[in-house]
């Protein structure tokens, strides 16, 4: 049965809205996330974007949520191999950090955001633990994530370029990936 116009408009006014708020993420950050001036950008009444999401941060995590869609769905394919997808995948993710950034901040006072906020987290965790699978060892791969983790968030907080923030990847991920290296590790960490 063939979708009614009423649908295919509320499902075009929801990716109207989520437009117009994308480009004002990308373009300003947060800040410029003004449910306001998204209604006069499309030219309808403020209330009719609230009809569809009823606070700023139920559009904040909407756009989010889409954005990062969007980002799964144009993943290398495998045969790329696991360095240049994982590679590509921080790159996509140091382009929004600004945007978790502010999603880290608004967890703090907003249930919606601090949910998606661990789910968010918790996939990219999942993901990793996804791609290391089977060439760490299983009972090492809760501290390969952590530590892959922490090294992306290094070169974030450094503001690395790409250059750099390549070399540094690919020298923590082809570690990781030596069986032996992470094992002394734990042993000594162990003896403590």
């Amino acid at each position: 049965m063939p979708p009614k116009r009423s649908d295919l408009n509320r499902d075009e006014k929801i990716e109207q809205i989520l437009d117009v708020a994308e480009w004002r993420l990308r373009s300003g950050g947060y800040p410029a996330l003004s449910v306001a001036q998204i209604a006069r950008d499309i030219g309808v009444a403020q209330n009719a974007v609230h009809w569809y999401f009823p606070s700023k941060d139920h559009l904040f995590v909407a756009t989010l949520r889409r954005m990062l869609a969007g980002i799964v769905a144009a993943k290398p394919p495998a045969a790329s191999g696991l360095t240049n997808q994982v590679l590509w995948f921080v790159d996509e993710l140091q382009s929004l950090h600004q945007l978790r950034a502010a999603l880290a901040e608004r967890a703090r006072t907003s249930p919606l955001a601090a949910e998606f906020h661990a789910e968010l987290n918790g996939g990219l965790r999942g993901m990793l633990a996804n791609a290391l699978s089977g060439r760490v060892p299983e009972a090492e791969l809760p501290l390969a994530v952590d530590t892959f983790v922490a090294t992306v968030e290094g070169c974030v907080l450094q503001d690395l370029d790409t250059p750099a923030r390549h070399r540094l990847l690919e020298y923590a991920l082809d570690h990781l990936l030596q069986r032996g290296r992470p094992r002394r590790l734990l042993r000594h960490t162990e003896r403590r």
